[in-house]
């Protein structure tokens, strides 16, 4: 990987020993073990990122596993529902009701001429904890999860380590594509962009309460982990912050 364990391991203590992120990565070879969705169920991706973090294990998604329309769209397994999200998000679908989430068909058609989407690069999309990633594998996206405080020194350490005021973007579109799509577009791009995400009501349920995600590409995760010492993280403000963070963690019984 482009960061040590150390470093990682330093970040999430001076983050207030923050729980390990996540990272995903694409392969041709179909995971021997981890949770996957069931074959003819809907299945939630930011659910299954939930499981993986619960329970400390890999998930993965297979592209001729089809579990969610949106899900699959922006893990780029599928391009045939792009006419029923549309639908659904804004005015409806007949029978299915609708999320009015954006005023009309239109928008949603903008959002995915933006996002420029991609064919997934290999049959199986599998998503980890970082301590069980081996010497042989390297995420394409980390995604930390984080409440308020925490969030904050991900989002300031951005602006820190990428030396941009504009690092941190924070689009429309489901979890899956704050985890996945909208990373990935970016990066493709040339724009280095860390993305907070799941302010989707519809993964709201699979989040904790006061949860969002925070997700970027391992360039600027690495450049995150060496900027860190030099950093805000160091001084006497953060420490205010902190003691809010433990607050918190006790306040819902995260308290380590």
């Amino acid at each position: 990987m482009l960061w040590s364990q150390e470093g990682l391991e330093n970040l999430l203590h001076l983050l207030g020993d923050m729980e390990t992120p996540l990272g995903a990565y694409y392969s041709n070879t179909r995971p021997t073990e981890g949770l996957t969705p069931a074959q003819g169920n809907h299945e939630c991706i930011i659910n299954f990122m939930r499981k993986s973090r619960m329970q400390n294990v890999p998930v993965f998604f297979a592209a001729d596993v089809p579990a969610c329309m949106g899900g699959w769209t922006y893990l780029g397994f599928s391009n045939e529902n792009r006419d029923k999200i549309a639908h659904y998000v804004t005015t409806g679908i007949p029978g299915r009701g609708a999320e009015h989430y954006m005023p009309e068909p239109a928008s949603i058609y903008r959002l995915f001429e933006e996002m420029e989407f991609q064919k997934a690069p290999a049959a199986y999309c599998v998503v980890k904890p970082l301590n069980l990633f081996n010497d042989n594998e390297e995420p394409e996206i980390v995604t930390f999860f984080a409440r308020a405080e925490r969030l904050t020194g991900l989002c300031h350490l951005a602006y820190f380590a990428l030396n941009d005021h504009n690092a941190v973007a924070m689009p429309f579109g489901a979890g899956c594509s704050g985890t996945f799509s909208w990373v990935k577009t970016y990066q493709r791009k040339g724009v280095r962009r860390a993305v907070v995400g799941c302010t989707d009501i519809s993964c709201r349920p699979y989040m904790k309460t006061d949860e969002l995600s925070f997700s970027v590409t391992p360039d600027i995760l690495a450049d995150m982990i060496s900027a860190a010492p030099k950093s805000f993280l160091m001084g006497h403000s953060w420490q205010a912050v902190l003691k809010r963070i433990r607050l918190s963690d006790k306040k819902w019984g995260e308290k380590k």
